[in-house]
């Protein structure tokens, strides 16, 4: 099940592939047609949403293919870099 934690195990493997390859948060989002808010939430693994109230980030399968497309990867081998 997706939850919290998970959302933050994505976050921090994104962060860290985003920095292996030496991009910015906002080159990532420009590359992945992404904003850089939306990479922000991501990594740090939680949805937008009201302040004070803490969600998962819950990327959709169009953020998904995005960044895979970003890192010159496809699906699958994004989440297997990302260890998902």
């Amino acid at each position: 099940m997706w939850d919290l934690e998970r959302a933050q195990g994505f976050g921090a493997s994104l962060k860290s592939l985003r920095q292996a390859r030496g991009l910015t948060q906002e080159q990532l989002a420009y590359a992945s047609g992404l904003t850089k808010n939306q990479i922000q939430l991501f990594e740090a693994g939680k949805g937008s949403g009201k302040a004070g109230n803490v969600s998962p980030a819950n990327p959709t399968l169009a953020s998904i293919i995005g960044l895979s497309s970003a890192f010159e990867m496809n699906v699958s081998e994004l989440f297997a870099a990302l260890d998902m």
